[in-house]
């Protein structure tokens, strides 16, 4: 009966089952990656201490942020006053230096005139977040992230941020063909000096 038992388990239609080891050489090779895998597992992955690549990872990273931190300290973001911005807007100069920025930067979003496309027309006498020269600085300096408007302060220089600030200014009332729809509260736009 076991000689039947034996020929079931190792013959059928005819192709019979040899149990030959495999090579030792092949045997070295699987054995020594199994071990290599659990020694590297459980020196890099598992190994939270002070030398881990997590530890690591963190350190380099708080050390960057703390780079950063310390440029900013050193380079504060002051806004000019609102006579200075004001006064930017008769400056062909700085008019100039603005609309290159702003067809750079803010263009794709507000349009090419300024009449809006994804963000707010910047022409009309309404602005969401107030249209005081200073507050339409605080706008572009620090943006409205939650509405898709990137804060500019930190990636442009200082006389850009203000140049942009003037041109947005310059352009009030322009009123270019096609634009969006007014949207926010009315203001009264501030005197511009020597006008």
């Amino acid at each position: 009966m076991a000689e039947y038992e034996d020929k079931v388990l190792h013959e059928l239609d005819g192709i019979k089952e040899y149990d030959n080891p495999l090579p030792g050489w092949l045997m070295a090779i699987w054995w020594g990656a199994l071990i290599f895998g659990a020694l590297y597992l459980g020196f890099y992955a598992l190994s939270f201490g002070e030398n881990s690549m997590d530890s690591e990872y963190r350190a380099e990273t708080a050390n960057a942020v703390a780079g950063v931190q310390a440029y900013f300290d050193a380079n504060p973001l002051v806004p000019p006053n609102a006579a200075e911005l004001l006064a930017g807007v008769k400056d062909p100069v700085v008019l100039e230096k603005g609309a290159v920025r702003f067809e750079k930067s803010c263009a794709p979003c507000h349009g090419a005139q300024a009449q809006g496309l994804i963000g707010p027309n910047l022409t009309d006498d309404r602005w969401i977040h107030g249209g005081q020269v200073e507050q339409v600085f605080q706008s572009i300096s620090k943006g409205w992230p939650a509405k898709g408007m990137p804060p500019w302060g930190r990636a442009l220089p200082p006389d850009e941020l203000s140049a942009l600030v003037s041109y947005v200014r310059s352009l009030q009332g322009s009123n270019p063909p096609k634009p969006k729809p007014a949207e926010g509260d009315p203001f009264t736009p501030e005197p511009i000096p020597g006008s």
